[in-house]
């Protein structure tokens, strides 16, 4: 919702001060409360999916939509190798940064190199070679991987990136079959860099890459996006991982945390790892952290785990997502008042697969565990098998909104998940807290089927919310529970125009 939540979504605000739209509230506004006392504050919300299973017990669909099978990179070995240390590899490069030593296909780094510049210096490889470094340490050095080919195998990069400088560790430019895996790269931005990019690695029309095995960590700023480029990686200046028109990118088994402790402009954004504008990608058996650590509760910002921009054909599975929360989840609730999504999707996008991922984030303002909108071209979506938990705060309007999943695609087909959203505002009639929602609008037709979910949501109404749905919307067998002031289950939970099925 970075764009379209954040400028679109800023004139719409505005449009609905004036004048909310019938179409988007009438179910939610016009619900009628018995009286009671017993109303769920946020030290009597569950703070796992777990603990609802026991309650309630699971759908009966297992989810396989997916196929993520990823087989660990082999790193090819070369017969003619060089070995490079700190006091002899000067030489062996150009002043540009070019490995220029002919007929040897692997290069192997031992010793600790340290960067005399006071400047971004990367190591430039331009054809096809193994770089073996699991011996070595780079402290401020970038590799740019320039070729078809190149392996970058087990290094570690400690990168403190300099001010008022376009600063990457790993960065794959017209490449192909490049792999880079098992490596340890340490990322640290401590300045505004505000019209520079600072991402750990970048990749771009680099076809067919893996990245596999990698212990990613960035500490970077988060900063305001420049939506004069939207829909590229370029829009955003700072990431973990940014990938733009790489086509079957297989990333995969890595550790991604990246931590904001900066902010910059009116939208301070942060992406843990971004993709556009490819196609065939699968992002798989990833554990993937981000946190706001900077921003005041009162101040908003906008954070995401994986952000999806114009992608078909992309498999997003088996990963652990968690934002501002440890494994746990309980012991930081998360800064700021603006969106912590743990996947956001903007189309036009096809083909897309969700599953078996666990979604975990807090936040004290409007959150999501997933995103997926069409203001830009048709979706089509399948999620099936996600453990999703989120926390944030509901209010009266779409804007404020809490809920497990918010779908406003053309298609969406959503089974067999496991949903919590516990609702940090006292329950208040009409707010926007749901398990899975379309309640702002777009246009188009939307069309859902929604089957063998689990669904509960603390402080609310319902667990499913449809402001409009075509008639051949199917929403059934799904387990449902909505805690408000009373406790309300099945067909009693759901509002839709169409579609309700048989709900117990």
């Amino acid at each position: 919702m970075k764009l379209n939540y954040k400028f679109i979504g800023l004139v719409m605000f505005v449009l609905l001060v004036c004048c909310i739209s019938a179409a988007s509230a009438t179910d939610v506004d016009n619900i009628t409360v018995t009286e009671d006392t017993d109303i769920i504050e946020l030290d009597d919300t569950v703070d796992s999916v777990e603990e609802v299973e026991q309650d309630r017990g699971t759908g009966s669909c297992d989810c396989d939509c997916c196929d993520c099978e990823i087989v660990e990179p082999t790193i090819p070995t070369g017969s003619n190798p060089i070995t490079l240390g700190p006091n002899n590899y000067t030489d062996k490069f150009t002043d540009d940064g070019v490995f220029n030593v002919s007929n040897v296909d692997e290069v192997i780094f031992t010793g600790n190199f340290v960067s005399n510049s006071s400047t971004y210096t990367p190591l430039k490889f331009n054809r096809t070679i193994t770089i073996t470094a699991t011996g070595a340490t780079f402290n401020n050095f970038g590799f740019e991987l320039l070729h078809e080919g190149i392996v970058l195998n087990g290094a570690t990069i400690i990168m403190d990136a300099p001010e008022y400088t376009n600063c990457y560790a790993v960065t794959v430019e017209h490449a192909k079959d490049v792999i880079v895996a098992n490596n340890k790269i340490n990322y640290t931005c401590n300045y505004d860099n505000d019209g520079n990019y600072n991402y750990a690695i970048k990749a771009e029309y680099s076809n067919n890459l893996t990245m596999y095995g990698n212990e990613i960590d960035a500490t970077v700023p988060l900063k305001q996006p420049n939506w004069d480029i939207y829909g590229t990686i370029y829009s955003d200046y700072v990431a973990g991982v940014a990938i733009e028109s790489c086509d079957y990118l297989k990333f995969a088994k890595n550790n991604l945390t990246v931590i904001g402790n900066w902010r910059v402009g009116g939208f301070p954004t942060l992406d843990a790892f971004i993709i556009a504008n490819s196609a065939n990608a699968k992002i798989c058996g990833n554990n993937i952290r981000e946190s706001d650590i900077i921003t005041n509760t009162d101040e908003y910002s906008y954070i995401y785990g994986i952000d999806v921009y114009k992608c078909v054909n992309l498999t997003i599975c088996s990963n652990n997502v968690i934002m501002n929360g440890n494994e746990s989840n309980t012991d930081y609730e998360g800064n700021g008042t603006g969106a912590a999504y743990c996947i956001q999707l903007t189309g036009p996008h096809t083909g897309i697969k969700i599953c078996n991922n666990n979604l975990t984030t807090r936040n004290q303002g409007p959150n999501l565990g997933i995103y997926s909108q069409n203001y830009d071209g048709g979706t089509e979506l399948t999620i099936c098998g996600n453990h999703i938990n989120v926390t944030g705060k509901a209010g009266s309007d779409p804007w404020s909104l809490v809920s497990g999943m918010e779908l406003q695609d053309t298609y969406a087909t959503v089974y067999g998940n496991d949903i919590v959203v516990n609702n940090t505002n006292p329950y208040t009639p009409g707010d926007y807290a749901f398990g899975i929602s379309y309640c702002q609008s777009t246009s188009s037709q939307h069309h859902y089927n929604i089957t063998y979910n689990n669904v509960t949501v603390y402080n609310a109404d319902y667990t499913i919310y449809l402001m409009s749905a075509d008639p051949v919307t199917v929403i059934e067998h799904n387990n449902l529970t909505a805690v408000g002031v009373t406790t309300k289950t099945g067909n009693a939970t759901v509002s839709s125009p169409t579609g309700v099925g048989p709900n117990p």
